[in-house]
């Protein structure tokens, strides 16, 4: 399991620095648009694509940000629970998030899927396909949804691999 743990938090490693890059890309955009602005020059689409990659940006980062406890957390409860409790809780959570975060990578395909299947454009000056920006925000919410399959599975099997007073502490007979 933790072999494939860290497969995967390789990949979910590669979704963040593609969003740094996108947010680097973020930026020369909104500086285009200044800069054309400033010049009178028209910038064409450079709003509607900044907004594209800053969705992007953020989705493709999600799992990343999820798996290394960037996300704000309550611990409040948590930290004062039993340790069978506290697994308890962490995995009703965890379960919950799976679910939910499931449910949105689904619904994300979809809407893009659907976008391709009746060639919906955008309404900006661009008429970009909407299926082109919508399917990399799909992958980034498929990430989100196998980083909390996986931490739900963790908490099942190898709840000392996620628990904060134990990971990354290997035991005597672990190498």
């Amino acid at each position: 399991m933790r072999q494939i743990s860290r497969i995967m938090d390789g990949i979910y490693k590669v979704g963040a620095f593609a969003s740094g890059a996108l947010l680097i890309l973020l930026c020369a955009l909104v500086l285009y648009s200044i800069m054309a602005r400033a010049f009178g020059l028209y910038a064409g689409g450079a709003t509607d694509f900044a907004g594209y990659v800053m969705a992007t940006s953020t989705f493709l980062a999600l799992a990343y940000t999820f798996r290394t406890n960037g996300h704000i957390r309550v611990q409040l409860l948590i930290q004062k629970l039993g340790h069978t409790s506290r697994r308890s809780v962490e995995v009703f959570c965890l379960g919950f998030m799976a679910c939910i975060s499931t449910f949105l990578a689904f619904y994300m395909v979809r809407l893009a899927y659907d976008s391709w299947d009746f060639g919906e454009r955008s309404e900006g000056a661009d008429a970009v396909l909407l299926w082109i920006p919508q399917t990399p925000v799909a992958i980034g919410a498929g990430l989100l949804a196998i980083a909390a399959i996986h931490s739900f599975l963790q908490a099942l099997f190898d709840y000392d691999a996620i628990n904060p007073e134990t990971a990354g502490h290997e035991g005597p007979n672990e190498v």
